[in-house]
Order: C-alpha cells, then structure tokens, then sequence
C-alpha cells in the first residue's frame, strides 16, 4: 500500500482521508462484516482515517463496523441545515422529475458537504458505498498517489478519478461516485450553479444533474476553467448497481459484461 508524503522521522507530510456514505436503503449492506474494509483497501493506500456519512440512518440500528482503520461517523440530522451552513443556496428553484423519485438532488449534495465539513485532511477521497477499485497496477503507485500528484502540479484540475471504462482525459462533464480533491478548495467552492441560466433543456445529461452535485461541480468547473481528470484504464473502479438474491453486491463481473 502506498502513503504519499514520508518525512524522514516516520511521519506523513500529506494527509488524506477517505469517504463514504450510506442511508437507510442501504446501510446494512456496508455495516456486512467485511464490506467497509475491502472498499477502503480496494484503495491501496494508507489512509489518515475514513469518514462514513449517515443520510437519515441511524449507525447503531445495523451490525457493528469493523475496520482495521480509525472510523469517524458523521450523521446527518436536519440536511437543509447542512446545506445552509455550506453555503448552499435553497431558494433557488431546482428541476424536481415527477417520476424519478432517486434523484432528489438535496440527498445527493449534502454527503460530500457534511464529510468536507468534518475533515481536516489535505485531499480527501470520496466513494459511494457501493463503489471500490477493481484495477490498479500491481506494481507501481495506487491511484490516490497518482491522483495526489495530479492534484499538487495541475492548478486547473479540480478533480481526479479512477478510470471509468473509458479512456484518460480531461473533461467537465462530472461522475461524483467516486473521485479526490483537495480538502481546502472544495470546502471553499461554489457550488450554486455559478453561471447558469436554470435552463435544463440545454442540458446533455438528464435534467436531475444540474441540481445534484456533479452538476454543481460541472458548472463550477466551466465558471473557473477548471477540469476533473479521469485515470487510465489500468486504475479502474466500478459501480456494483445489481445485487444478490441475499442482497450483497454483485461482485461477478459477468453479470455487468465485463
């Protein structure tokens, strides 16, 4: 496992935590003995610490988590108040579908505020629940070591993800299931849609995205001139989207068409 930053007396001059959320539809699947510690070392790296966000779940209704690393929970009780407090403007009108009930964009901004707001780190790694590394080098750095260097010698990335199955670029169209970014200039951006007209039939992506924060990220990447950068192919992670009749992820790649 790599770990960026040795001083010469031990100690680590970077600090990075890693991130992950979970509600009440899917709680119990990451408190499984074994779950968390698996997606955190799917990583490869050493992290400072990891922080799990609860959306409307309560931790002690579930298994205990184990981990081999210091766990910090952070549980969500009022999201408009979190929302507020990172400067999230909520009287603005936001597309609301009359059918997707999932994409309620509020749930899908407040995770990553609550944990940025708990972290001391310099980067932090965020990853849902149901999201971990299925490639990396075998030799070589992990894929947060890569994305630290990306991060410390590219002022106009805003962003680093593993590789999605497609091929390394740069790019301003925005997944927020699994990236890294520096603590200090997340914590501090703008995320209220700088420089859109509220218009989401100029969108591409489905008309949720302006509202949640892949979108807040894409348009503050255009009002900044800024990029989120995706890995190549050999650091690759992937989205277990379909489930076991016991109701655990799928994890034979098979069934995806891999």
């Amino acid at each position: 496992m790599g770990q960026a930053g040795s001083g010469e007396d031990g100690s680590y001059s970077v600090i990075v935590d890693f991130v992950t959320f979970c509600y009440a539809g899917d709680a119990h699947r990451l408190h499984k003995p074994g779950q968390l510690e698996m997606q955190m070392s799917s990583n490869h790296y050493l992290f400072n610490r990891i922080i799990v966000v609860y959306q409307n779940c309560n931790p002690d209704d579930y298994n205990p988590l184990y981990c081999s690393y210091p766990v910090s929970l952070a549980i969500i009780g009022n999201i408009d108040s979190v929302l507020r407090s990172s400067g999230i403007d909520l009287n603005r009108e936001q597309y609301q579908s009359p059918t997707d009930k999932h994409h309620t964009w509020k749930q899908h901004v407040v995770n990553h505020l609550m944990a940025i707001n708990v972290s001391k780190s310099d980067y932090i790694v965020f990853a849902d629940n149901d999201c971990w590394m299925i490639k990396q080098p075998s030799l070589g750095i992990s894929w947060v070591e890569y994305g630290i260097q990306i991060l410390a010698n590219n002022p106009n990335v805003f962003i680093v993800s593993p590789n999605d199955g497609e091929e390394e670029r740069e790019t301003q169209v925005i997944s927020q299931q699994m990236f890294m970014a520096r603590t200090d200039e997340f914590r501090q951006a703008d995320f209220n849609q700088p420089g859109w007209d509220g218009d989401v039939t100029k969108l591409s992506e489905l008309p949720e995205y302006a509202a949640m924060l892949e979108g807040r990220i894409h348009f503050y990447c255009k009002a900044t001139g800024k990029y989120r950068y995706v890995l190549p192919p050999e650091y690759r992670y992937f989205h277990h989207n379909r489930l076991n009749e016991d109701g655990t992820y799928k994890t034979n790649y098979s069934d995806y068409g891999l």
